[in-house]
């Protein structure tokens, strides 16, 4: 029985094993346009995200996000889907400029501008806590060291 095995997964091994130049014959470099007809029509993207941002901008305006890092996680995964990018910059590039040639490209825009303008607000708000936070600490440390001062 061992006789058979070992040498049936040293067929399997070699047979399976591929050489680097095998592979780089069989790399196929796929075109922009044919990178961005996987994502579909750009102006039914849209449509279809319109409602779901539609969405997020009423929890946005009920203040469900407390921090811009919850705001900024939720957002991206709202746009996710056919509105994230691949990182292949010339098939972004060429998406993001198909999406704007859209009618409802607006509504989009209006959304997103709403949503920098929330993270802003969240991020100036944070950073007003931290600082009066560690006045009120500077303060209660200096008031200890007085107090053993004495």
């Amino acid at each position: 029985m061992k006789r058979f095995i070992i040498p049936l997964i040293a067929v399997i091994a070699i047979g399976c094993s591929s050489s680097p130049e095998q592979h780089e014959d069989t790399v196929y470099h796929r075109t922009v346009e044919e990178i961005n007809a996987e994502r579909g029509d750009p102006c039914d993207c849209i449509d279809s995200k319109i409602e779901v941002i539609d969405g997020f901008i009423s929890e946005v305006k009920e203040g469900k996000y407390s921090t811009s890092e919850l705001l900024n996680k939720a957002f991206s995964a709202t746009m996710d889907g056919c509105m994230a990018t691949l990182g292949h910059v010339e098939a972004d590039l060429a998406w993001a400029k198909r999406l704007k040639e859209c009618e409802s490209f607006s509504a989009i825009r209006d959304a997103m501008i709403e949503v920098k303008n929330e993270v802003v607000s969240l991020k100036e708000n944070e950073q007003k806590e931290f600082v009066e936070g560690d006045e009120t600490e500077a303060a209660e440390v200096l008031n200890k060291l007085q107090k053993s001062a004495y």
